[in-house]
């Protein structure tokens, strides 16, 4: 097992990275969708679900990655890349009444609404990093050193 783990390449690491980043940023909104002044909305899942199927797609091309085809893994990348963007749709489609009202309505403006864009924000970030970080991996090649 050892051995395994000292055979990954740079790609496999930095895949694994990608979803400690994904996995943070999904914790970020179901905490950020649930607290404040989004405690009375209803909670889109969306975005969840993308989020986690990421995060085992990332897991899985860490774990098995060596054995797959380079195609397979370059298909999956891709996959990962675009439910990972899915979710900052997501998140910005549920928040655009809060930013306008935060940003662009005069009087409208609130600290609740600031926090939670603040949030939302910083949800946006984790899953930007996470998907240039998927893209910089697709350019290392294979997932096991040779």
């Amino acid at each position: 097992m050892l051995n395994r783990i000292k055979k990954q390449s740079i790609s496999a690491w930095i895949c694994l990275g990608a979803a400690v980043l994904a996995l943070i940023a999904m914790i970020l909104y179901i905490q950020n969708s649930t607290t404040g002044i989004m405690q009375t909305v209803p909670l889109k899942t969306l975005a969840i679900w993308f989020s986690a199927i990421s995060v085992i797609l990332l897991a899985a091309l860490f774990a098995i990655g060596d054995r797959l085809p380079h195609w397979i893994v370059s298909i999956v990348m891709l996959v990962v890349v675009v439910f990972l963007t899915v979710s900052i749709c997501s998140l910005i489609n549920n928040r655009t009444d809060i930013a306008g009202d935060q940003w662009l309505i005069p009087g409208m403006d609130t600290p609740e609404k600031g926090a939670c864009l603040s949030g939302a924000i910083t949800c946006i970030v984790f899953w930007v990093l996470s998907i240039a970080a998927v893209i910089v991996a697709a350019f290392f090649g294979r997932s096991e050193k040779r």
